[in-house]
């Protein structure tokens, strides 16, 4: 018997224009109606996944920022979050900013100082690094797989894995943890899982 379906969120639980169709919903609705427990399980922060889950009434649990995070909306509560290490999140912040990156901790775009002042204060489970120009795409690509083991790339521009695609006016990469999945995050709230968490009815 099916207790609980994970599912993204883009071209997931909405199509190719972010929408969520009728069938959709008629079915998420069909699933909750027999008690199988909806939990989005995203790429995507933590805010961007609650709006989705509010607008069709999915499960509490949610999975964001790559499995980076779980939280529990109902008790506004995190569950589980394995952040970026302080001093990997310096290191990245410096070699952006000395090679004209745009990063933003958490989806927050900030100032380098309130950007320094987040690291030292908050937990950042992600950070989204981006350029127009794909050539500096590609070296921070290469610098990261080489120069970082606490962190990897874990979400990046379709024209970053296939230069032959369309031209973008900007290329980003999504950089967490190195120890981080979904399947990991799924563990964590899942009731078969080591836990002993009980996910609450819908």
């Amino acid at each position: 018997m099916i207790k609980a379906v994970f599912i993204d969120i883009d071209e997931t639980l909405t199509n190719s224009k972010g929408e969520i169709s009728e069938k959709t919903q008629y079915e998420i609705r069909r699933c909750i109606q027999k008690g199988i427990k909806i939990i989005l399980t995203s790429g995507r922060a933590r805010k961007d996944a609650i709006n989705y889950q509010k607008q069709i009434g999915t499960s509490p649990y949610i999975i964001s920022s790559n499995g980076a995070s779980c939280y529990d909306e109902l008790k506004k509560k995190e569950i589980f979050s394995e952040p970026i290490k302080k001093k990997v999140a310096n290191q990245l912040l410096e070699y952006v900013e000395e090679n004209g990156y745009t990063i933003k901790f958490n989806y927050k775009e900030k100032t380098l100082e309130e950007l320094k002042n987040i690291i030292e204060t908050e937990n950042i489970v992600q950070c989204v690094v981006s350029s127009s120009d794909i050539e500096k795409m590609m070296e921070l690509k290469s610098y990261v797989t080489k120069d970082f083991h606490d962190v990897k790339i874990v979400n990046e521009s379709k024209r970053l894995k296939n230069l032959e695609l369309k031209p973008s006016k900007n290329y980003y990469c999504d950089i967490a943890s190195a120890t981080i999945s979904k399947g990991k995050a799924v563990h964590m709230i899942c009731p078969v899982s080591y836990t002993h968490l009980t996910l609450p009815t819908i």
